[in-house]
């Protein structure tokens, strides 16, 4: 009988080792939970509490700015999870519901920021000046702040079942 040689297994060289802190399907689910997790808690804890607690006017310009970051937060870890989704998936990315999730997402974050959300900016500013019992019923106003808390709303509920979805895989 012949004897087998043993095999040689080769560690590899500390040139060849990847230095990887965070892989980027970790990154892009801890950016995603990040910012699904914020925008539930802002929609639903913050912007009551700061309505509760301060005047009118005070509390809008502070939940402006509060969602003008999440917005922010919003767009790079939807990118984060688009790159994520086209490394494993290359061409099949078109199949799968994460990726239509992300992409309304980003449209819903693209079309509340940068269409609503200066409409709402340049009402309230006219607004500011006249009582806050004109501010809380001026119906143009009201229609597009409106508009606004349902895509918000829309993309909270999207995000959910992206992190659903995330999970299944």
């Amino acid at each position: 009988m012949a004897r087998k040689a043993p095999t040689k297994t080769t560690k590899p060289t500390k040139i060849d080792q990847k230095f990887e802190i965070l892989s980027i399907h970790q990154f892009s689910n801890i950016a995603m939970t990040f910012w699904v997790g914020g925008t539930l808690t802002i929609g639903s804890i913050i912007v009551p509490l700061l309505f509760k607690n301060l005047d009118e006017v005070s509390a809008a310009t502070l939940a402006g700015q509060i969602f003008n970051i999440n917005a922010y937060v919003g767009m790079f870890a939807l990118f984060f999870a688009l790159l994520e989704v086209c490394i494993d998936y290359k061409w099949q990315i078109f199949h799968l519901r994460r990726f239509w999730y992300i992409i309304v997402m980003e449209l819903i974050l693209f079309i509340n920021y940068f269409a609503v959300f200066p409409i709402i900016v340049k009402l309230r500013a006219g607004l500011v000046d006249m009582t806050t019992r004109v501010f809380r019923h001026s119906q143009e106003f009201s229609l597009w702040h409106s508009v606004s808390s349902i895509l918000f709303l829309i993309s909270c509920l999207l995000g959910v079942l992206y992190l659903l979805e995330r999970k299944r895989k």
